[in-house]
């Protein structure tokens, strides 16, 4: 008998020192910082009104910018965030090859169609990709295919199409994203290559008709299946909450939050999440490499 509440005893002790520990744990503070593409801010934004509110001892700092300027950033040591998200996913997997995110955090969720955005009045006279080779359309505004997942991806297509080289006289690689939209809005080029919804939705594009329009979009099957993609950078001091905020943003309930509110599934994916990394970026035209 003795012995039996000697051991219950001991059970009690170690009870009390774990609900010591839970409570000691959910009063820590933790701070996250997290790099955030502005076309997908909107969206993103309730989930981190959604996690604060469930996390209240987790402060998030969201960074915002155009995706290629936060991973140079995140590359030349200006940067260290705990999460880096990527809008097409090539963004994240470039920091990746690199060495800076833990390629066993990568996921993907939602999904994006390819388009060339031409000025209001077409001058180039785009109405298919096949019209980039138009003699009216002088420039084609990019940005480096070696990092923005969309030129990335625009480069697979046209490779797979036999248009890519036949294009390189007119290709202008700009800066960023925002850099290359801004060429069409202005003059300086007659088409331009982005995602769908990023900068602009389809809903924005139609907003903006007095200035740019969708002449075309890309072929699926000539060119991978872009998704927001995120990870965990290797040097992150809060390695359990940011796992733990990306499991939460890719919950089914918080992808459809997002989609209910501007993100884009044009892949007709739907709530699926997926891994992310070399495999999901590979061509899927066989025999391409």
């Amino acid at each position: 008998m003795r012995r039996a509440i000697v051991v219950i005893l001991i059970l009690l002790v170690l009870a009390g020192g774990a609900l010591v520990w839970k409570t000691h744990a959910a009063r820590e503070k933790h701070n996250l910082y997290v790099m955030v593409p502005m076309g997908i801010l909107f969206p993103l934004n309730k989930v981190l009104t959604e996690f604060q509110v469930a996390h209240p001892n987790v402060t998030i700092e969201p960074y915002i910018d155009t995706p290629e300027a936060m991973a140079q950033m995140v590359q030349e040591n200006k940067r260290k965030p705990d999460i880096f998200i990527s809008p097409g996913g090539h963004e994240l997997d470039f920091l990746r090859q690199k060495g800076y995110i833990d390629p066993s955090t990568m996921v993907a969720f939602g999904s994006y169609q390819l388009a060339i955005l031409v000025p209001k009045g077409n001058p180039g006279k785009v109405s298919k990709l096949e019209d980039l080779l138009n003699p009216e359309v002088k420039v084609i505004s990019i940005s480096d295919p070696d990092l923005n997942a969309a030129c990335y991806a625009a480069r697979m297509s046209l490779q797979n199409l036999g248009l890519w080289d036949k294009l390189k006289p007119k290709l202008k690689v700009t800066g960023c994203c925002m850099s290359s939209f801004k060429w069409i809005l202005d003059g300086r080029a007659q088409a331009n290559i982005q995602f769908v919804g990023c900068p602009m939705d389809k809903k924005a594009a139609m907003a903006e008709s007095s200035k740019v329009k969708i002449a075309c979009e890309f072929p699926k099957g000539t060119y991978y299946t872009p998704r927001n993609a995120g990870g965990i950078l290797k040097t992150t001091s809060e390695r359990r909450v940011a796992q733990q905020f990306l499991d939460f943003l890719t919950s089914p309930e918080m992808v459809k939050l997002m989609f209910d509110n501007r993100l884009l599934d044009d892949g007709k994916l739907g709530t699926a999440v997926g891994r992310w990394g070399p495999e999901q970026e590979a061509n899927p035209v066989k025999g391409k490499g």
